[in-house]
């Protein structure tokens, strides 16, 4: 026994160097994208390699799935659009249905 080879020392440095990232792909996108869900899949990818690599499909497909977001401005325009209404329908301009109504499609 001589100990580590020159063969084996290349074949662990190339394993470090290109598949270790491929292994935490995942993980590493979902950073980069400073992704809400990151600590979900970076253990998923973590025990995903282990589990057949079933989990590290699912948390690269995760990674790039970004959850959408509700504007704050959308919730604020809706309510300005209630105040208008109401102040339509207390000058008279609009009936109590139609506020109503309109009410109900915009929230």
């Amino acid at each position: 026994m001589e100990g580590i080879t020159v063969f084996q020392l290349v074949l662990i440095l190339l394993f470090l160097v290109v598949a270790l990232p491929l292994l935490f792909l995942p993980t590493i996108i979902a950073s980069k994208r400073k992704h809400p869900h990151k600590v979900a899949i970076i253990l998923i990818n973590f025990f995903g390699i282990w589990l057949w690599g079933i989990g590290w499909f699912v948390a690269l497909v995760w990674c790039f799935v970004q959850p959408s977001k509700i504007p704050s401005s959308m919730s604020t325009n809706s309510a300005d659009e209630i105040k208008k209404l109401y102040d339509l329908k207390e000058q008279g301009v609009i009936t109590d249905l139609e506020f109503e109504e309109k009410k109900k499609t915009l929230l």
